[in-house]
């Protein structure tokens, strides 16, 4: 049977005297303070609780990676427990102070830094003795202080990833698997491949991404525990018959813990839960059963207060069995008792136990965002925070602390009235569940609670204003002490943001997720309003909570979009309203790497000018983002600041520490002019990207998803060449993604086909993003297939091939008919001549269902070699179709009867270089198209060197708007334009092959020029 880890035993009294001395002394000099004391320069501190004999839940910053060891060898347990943070990167020492091996639940001394640290640190114990290891690396510990080396780690083994994607979960452990009497490898990996990210759920609330992976390899050490020498193939373990794949984040644990001589397998999770691997086999030849999902004592499922979980398995009580020590997301650590017994062949634990500590500084879970308000009516300042976990913490002020400070106490979750019944409550707690965060069900245990508190139902006591992951605005009512849960109330009805899966109107549906609505008389008419984000990310004052309004300005009076990104990357601005430099005008506080200022400059037209002047402190105390707090505990009248930070701390500034601004800094300085448009209307364009893995490339598209925009275009050595695969990219609101290929020709080993003309369709609502493409080795010989996107863009997945003599949409997307259920593609072929057809397809959910229809060719290629035909819709019903030719003209063709029958084609009178061109038709019935204004001379091709737009109300007399680019030896060329829903108009094409370019116009400033012809465009 292999031993369980156990305490150091191996000293005498007085050799574990000196290594405790040596240790103690060692980190004196490494810390020489608690856990949060930082270097003096910096003014911006945690907040202490200035309270003797308090103890708190024992915490790090954001994410625990806890390893029990008696440190100190001393005789008991103590903790070191490695937070990877940005605020707090460390590991660090908890001491036990009792000395007693006995004593289960010790309140333990605050920790202090004993290192840096990094994710996926973990402890293995080889023949009872620990080993400290992190991704294919092993710390070496000095046999005589006891002390880890966390500086200068061993390399273990030549690579880090030995999955075959990306891992988030990279965690490595010792264990003798195989029994051989030397210890092997074992490596759990956290896989998001398959669930990319977020934005992924249909109209139904159902994910249809993937899940998390979670896989457990061992790599088996060939050598001797003196040698090692590992395997050069790491082999997946698996449970039943397949690949063990727990959620994610697997942490997996070897040990005997149903003591028949075998090691079995526990994992945790992304989640919250514990997975159960029984050994089947044997000590030398394991096979492990399925996995089991464990319950607690009380047939309850075994779960952690939040998630991210690590356990450890450790006999910490010395009672003979295996318990878990686990630390979660917040940096918290918890004992999982193993009672002994088992339920059928799981051995049963006690729900989790949260370790204590000596408190040192105010602290509440991860990312905490707090506000000061006088809660108990006492007449000083006490706080009040929500977290990453869902609760809201009350501290009290005791009164008068150290240095001017409060004394604190620990936070207190409030709790809301339990149905109708005011005598029955519990913790308030927001969970987003399955479907609540717009990234995913992987977030379920998390809340994000964010607060202001005041008296928002006037009734003389203070209420809370809270948002959080869900994206709606409560209130925790005071009713006479008893805090009642109710949405907010606005009297209007609003759409959350347009990426979420649940389009319902509500009053509560008002801003974005993870960002802070204020309750602030801002206007000064004696009545509440809310300062907060609307649901697009600008800041906005909502008088008396009634209607968004965008008062807030720049210096330039544009209106202050605090977050322009979409779906998880929106929201997450935390504010507070205060005046900050006395002048009676109400300022912004932002989150950044402590606090911005925002000054409220002037008033301008009816707006309010916000300058955004800088950071208040020095200290960088955000990851994720931070949350500022204004405060007066000293009552002189100056507005003091708190943070909150990542790590769950709550940061401490005093106004005349701040960082101080004069002069012109503070000043709004005059709108700047408005840069002359290359045309009436034109807005902006920019290249999609810079610098790419290909050297050319061609045919882009675009399309507008409840996540923004996505183009897609075909890229590679050359047009034509067997590289040449489909490359996507989208806009977030701020920036392009750089490209990724989401589709290449290989058919199989020798095998290649270059990849042709991607279309992206957007179907209705909620629906999947379509994108159609070609592969083949020419455009005569290639075939259509198709992939669908189901989180707006971001990824690509269930690739397949159209039907045989089915391409899809050839180069131009296609529309959707009156039916609101037809998808119409127009196509061609490019053998036996230039021929145009067309191709429907039902649309079930979102995606092509049933049979294919085929209509057409609509042309012999005896007069018009045509191809590559876009449609415009008139409002009459009727459906026209351009293409280009090799006749040098664009030719049009009409439909009465939704696309089943066509005129013949005919010249409209506009020149083509036999080159791709495209039209939208507007929202107000116009027609605008993106083409090259150019004929192809004698040789049926002519130049691409100016690219041009025009407008129509009919379709077939075209006028002037404007010149997109213009260079005689230059090509701009396959052009896709689209309106997107706020109106502006969008185009790509590409860019001399070597770029691909994105243009934007406002339909509603263009001017109509003159009728064109077939004659050259001048300017």
């Amino acid at each position: 049977m292999p031993r369980l880890p156990q305490r150091m035993t191996t000293m005498t009294p007085a050799t574990r005297f000196v290594a405790r001395y040596l240790v103690s002394l060692c980190l004196l000099l490494a810390s020489a303070t608690s856990l949060w004391a930082q270097q003096s320069d910096w003014k911006l501190q945690p907040l202490r609780y200035n309270h003797p004999g308090l103890s708190v839940d024992l915490g790090v910053g954001l994410w625990a990676w806890p390893m029990p060891i008696d440190y100190d060898g001393d005789g008991d347990l103590d903790l070191l427990v490695s937070c990877p943070d940005k605020p707090s990167n460390g590991v660090y020492f908890f001491e036990n102070p009792t000395q007693d091996a006995s004593v289960k639940m010790p309140v333990f001394l605050p920790g202090v830094r004993v290192g840096k640290t990094s994710h996926n640190m973990q402890i293995s114990y080889v023949d009872g003795q620990p080993h400290i290891l992190q991704t294919s690396t092993e710390f070496p510990r000095d046999p005589d202080s006891g002390k880890f080396d966390f500086g200068k780690g061993k390399r273990i083994y030549p690579k880090s990833n030995i999955h075959k994607n990306h891992v988030r979960g990279n965690m490595w452990r010792y264990v003798d698997y195989d029994g051989d009497g030397d210890h092997d490898l074992v490596v759990g990996t956290g896989d998001w491949t398959d669930y990319v990210w977020d934005n992924a759920y249909d109209n139904h609330g159902r994910w249809q991404n993937g899940r998390l992976h979670g896989n457990v390899y061992w790599i088996a050490n060939e050598g001797s525990d003196a040698e090692p020498k590992y395997a050069d193939t790491p082999q997946k373990i698996q449970a039943a018959g397949a690949p063990i794949d727990v959620y994610g984040w697997p942490s997996p644990n070897f040990a005997d813990f149903d003591g028949d001589g075998d090691l079995d397998l526990l994992c945790g999770e992304f989640l919250d839960g514990f997975t159960y691997f029984e050994n089947v086999g044997s000590r030398t030849e394991p096979h492990y059963g399925a996995g089991q999902k464990l319950l607690d004592d009380q047939g309850r499922p075994l779960v952690m207060d939040l998630q991210m979980i690590t356990p450890t398995a450790f006999d910490w009580d010395g009672d003979g069995d295996l318990d878990l020590i686990v630390g979660d997301e917040d940096g918290r650590v918890a004992l999982v008792e193993n009672t002994g017994t088992f339920r059928g062949s799981q051995p049963v634990f006690v729900a989790p136990q949260y370790f204590q500590q000596q408190a040192d500084t105010l602290k509440f879970g991860a990312l905490a965002t707090p506000y000061a308000y006088d809660w108990d009516g006492d007449g000083d300042e006490d706080i009040l925070c929500g977290n990453t976990a869902g609760y809201i913490g009350w501290f009290e002020n005791l009164g008068a602390g150290e240095n001017g400070l409060p004394k604190w106490s620990g936070p207190a979750l409030l709790e809301t009235q339990v149905g109708s019944d005011s005598a029955t409550t519990r913790p308030f707690r927001v969970l987003a569940g399955s479907n609540g965060s717009i990234q995913g069900p992987c977030e379920a245990k998390w809340g994000y609670t964010t607060l202001s508190v005041a008296d928002w139902d006037g009734d003389d006591d203070p209420d809370v204003i809270y948002n959080s992951i869900l994206s709606r605005v409560g209130v925790l009512q005071n009713n006479n002490g008893v805090l009642v849960d109710t949405a907010l109330d606005t009297g209007l009805t609003e759409a959350p943001p347009k990426w979420y899966w649940w389009q319902t109107l509500s009053s509560d549906a008002l801003t974005q997720w993870r960002t802070t609505p204020l309750a602030v008389d801002f206007d000064a008419d004696g009545k509440l309003d809310l300062v907060m984000l609307d649901q697009e990310g600008y800041l906005t004052l909502r008088s008396n909570g009634r209607q968004a309004q965008r008062i807030f300005v720049d210096e330039n009076n544009r209106p202050l979009q605090l977050n322009t990104r979409s779906c998880g990357s929106s929201g997450r601005v935390k504010l507070e309203v205060v005046d900050w430099d006395g002048d009676s005008r109400l300022d912004l506080l932002v989150n950044s790497e402590n606090a911005t200022w925002y000054r409220n400059c002037e008033d301008r037209d009816g707006k309010v000018v916000m300058k955004k002047i800088g950071n208040l402190a020095k200290r960088n105390v955000a990851g994720h983002t931070s949350s500022p707090a204004a405060c007066d505990f000293n009552n002189d009248g100056k507005p003091d600041l708190i943070v909150g930070a990542e790590n769950g701390r709550l940061y401490f500034i005093d106004h005349d520490d701040c960082i101080e601004y004069s002069g012109e800094q503070l000043v709004a300085a005059a709108p700047k002019p408005v840069p002359e448009a290359k045309f009436p209307g034109f807005v902006s364009d920019e290249f999609i990207y810079t610098k790419a893995s290909f050297p050319q490339c061609h045919a882009s598209t675009i399309c507008e998803t409840n996540r923004g925009l996505v183009a897609a275009w075909f890229g590679g050595s050359r047009e034509g060449k067997p590289d040449v695969g489909i490359w996507t990219s989208y806009h977030d609101g701020s920036r392009w993604s750089s490209p990724k290929q989401v589709a290449d020709g290989v058919q199989h080993d020798g095998l290649r086909y270059p990849c042709w003309n991607p279309v992206l369709y957007q179907t209705p609502g909620n629906g999947p993003t379509l994108l159609f493409f070609k592969v083949g080795p020419s455009p005569s010989t290639w075939w259509g297939e198709m992939m669908v996107s189901y989180d707006g863009g971001r990824s690509f997945r269930q690739r397949r091939r159209l039907p045989e003599g089915i391409d899809g949409p050839v180069r131009c997307k296609p529309i959707l008919l009156d039916d609101g259920k037809t998808l119409l593609s127009g196509s061609s072929t490019e053998y036996d001549g230039w021929t145009i057809h067309f191709e429907s397809t039902e649309l079930v959910d979102g995606q092509p269902s049933g049979t294919w229809k085929r209509v057409g060719p609509i042309n012999t290629g005896e007069e018009y070699n045509a191809i590559q035909p876009t449609f415009l819709q008139h409002a009459d019903g009727k459906l026209q179709v351009l293409c280009r030719t090799k006749e040098s003209v664009i030719v049009s063709s009409f439909s009465s009867d939704q696309g089943q029958t066509w005129s013949k084609l005919e010249a409209i009178g506009l020149p083509n270089p036999n080159s791709g061109i495209e039209v939208v038709t507007l929202a107000d019935g116009r027609h605008l198209m993106i083409y090259n204004h150019l004929g192809s001379g004698k040789t049926g091709w002519g130049r691409r060197g100016m690219l041009n737009l025009a407008i129509s109300e009919d379709g077939l007399k075209w006028h002037k708007v404007g010149i997109l680019e213009q260079e005689t030896k230059g090509e701009f060329s396959y052009p896709a334009i689209i309106q997107t829903d706020d109106g502006l108009v969008h185009m790509t094409y590409t860019w001399k092959r070597q770029r691909v370019k994105h243009a934007v116009v406002d339909p509603a400033e263009i001017e109509t020029g003159e009728v064109l012809s077939m004659e050259n465009w001048t300017p």
